[in-house]
């Protein structure tokens, strides 16, 4: 009923249902691998500010050349630290 109404379905079944994959050229069944492979970034109020700074470490890192394993160590620091950012 949903799908028919133009709007996507929620039950994982009806990503799978034959009517509703004729009427939209197999969309559900054709994407469906991709969306129960994807995930939602996290969504705490630090992250925001880590997503920019573990950015910028890596850019470092990078043009540096810098060690792998301490670069990973720091940008997991960076994460860690994000819980604790002010409300």
């Amino acid at each position: 009923l949903y799908a028919a109404a133009g709007g996507q379905p929620g039950h994982a079944a009806a990503w799978e249902d034959e009517a509703v994959n004729v009427a939209t050229g197999d969309f559900y069944r054709g994407t469906r691998a991709t969306l129960e492979g994807a995930w939602v970034r996290p969504r705490h109020d630090g992250y925001m500010a880590f997503q920019q700074a573990a950015s910028d470490r890596l850019n470092e890192g990078l043009a540096g050349r810098q060690d792998a394993p301490r670069v990973v160590a720091d940008i997991n620091r960076l994460f860690r630290q994000s819980f604790a950012a002010p409300r």
